[in-house]
């Protein structure tokens, strides 16, 4: 008998049951039996760029966000400050100018509005001129500024504040320190000048601050000038020169000559204010009492004292000079002493 023995068949192919490979730590893939099949990522894992790049990513943007605005302010910043700091050279730049007496050049710096023409560089270098000058403050604000400045002049400290606008060029000043000298008082028989340069006639003159001396100018009858005047740079002190006009001493001497023989010869008259008796003296200064309409002639005061019983009087004897058209003296007349109103005659020599 026989035993037939189970038979058994292995199969042709050998199927291994599926596993598991972890192809990253914490990531689990599933692998079929195809190797060259393509690996899907389950739900819940990541694949490539994942949540801490784009952590970094964020991280980064913001960082360079805010270092944007940051150099655009610094940057901003700068330029505010070379804005004020190129007004305040140029405010010093002025006062410089002014300090080293180039008025021509302080007038290109800083417009003088029409106002008339300022006096070449000789007036302001023979002036006593600013010190102690400085930009104290300066303000921007955008295209505009404003700059305060100090100096001193005529014993006095000024403080001014100088407008400025900023254009293609740079910063330019709008405030001008230049004042109009006014001499709507000055008499026809002064000659208001300094370094030689004549302030009045046409064109009104501009002066810097400064502390000006008025040339002593000698005409036939005159002699004017020597007086000192402050211009302040400050347009609410008005600039007002005195000018001092006096007699020229020969023409107060011979004056004073034919005064004394007017009198003489009146207290040989009756009538005559001055007693015969009487001792006379020229005392004082002689002075113009008025002039011509067309300075054809000039009218000196001349004073005397009498020395009469009771104490001295004093008299005034009036004594004009007729010009020529040269402006010299031609002919002299006198009036009597104490009597200015009275009508003149040759003056006894």
């Amino acid at each position: 008998m026989s035993t037939s023995m189970p038979r058994f068949e292995m199969p042709s192919e050998v199927v291994a049951p599926p596993s598991t490979v972890a192809d990253e730590p914490g990531v689990e893939t599933s692998r079929d039996a195809q190797p060259s099949a393509p690996v899907h990522a389950r739900p819940g894992t990541r694949s490539g760029f994942g949540w801490r790049q784009v952590v970094i990513a964020c991280v980064l943007g913001a960082v360079l966000g805010a270092a944007v605005p940051a150099t655009l302010d610094a940057v901003e910043r700068a330029a505010a400050a070379a804005r004020v700091d190129t007004l305040r050279a140029a405010a010093l730049d002025y006062l410089t100018a002014i300090a080293d007496g180039r008025a021509e050049l302080a007038s290109e710096a800083v417009p003088l509005g029409g106002r008339g023409a300022a006096a070449p560089d000789a007036v302001l270098q023979a002036a006593g001129r600013i010190e102690a000058y400085e930009v104290r403050l300066v303000h921007v604000d955008g295209a505009v500024g404003t700059a305060e400045v100090r100096y001193r002049v005529g014993g006095s400290d000024v403080y001014r504040t100088l407008q400025a606008e900023h254009d293609a060029t740079g910063w330019r000043l709008q405030t001008s320190l230049a004042e109009v000298v006014d001499l709507a008082y000055y008499e026809p028989i002064t000659r208001v000048q300094i370094a030689g340069v004549p302030l009045g006639g046409g064109a009104p003159v501009l002066l810097y601050p400064g502390t000006y001396t008025v040339d002593i100018v000698s005409g036939p009858i005159f002699l004017s000038g020597g007086d000192v005047f402050v211009v302040d740079g400050d347009p609410h002190t008005p600039t007002v020169p005195y000018v001092t006009a006096g007699v020229v001493p020969q023409i107060s001497d011979y004056a004073t000559e034919l005064a004394m023989a007017s009198v003489a010869a009146c207290q040989t008259e009756p009538g005559c204010a001055v007693p015969a008796d009487a001792r006379v003296e020229p005392t004082g200064a002689v002075v113009r009492m008025g002039m011509g309409a067309t300075m054809e002639s000039i009218d000196l005061s001349v004073p005397v004292a009498a020395a009469v019983e009771g104490g001295p009087e004093w008299f005034e004897v009036r004594v004009r000079v007729v010009l020529d058209e040269r402006g010299a003296p031609v002919e002299w007349l006198c009036g009597k002493p104490g009597e200015l109103g009275t009508d003149l005659v040759p003056c006894a020599a």
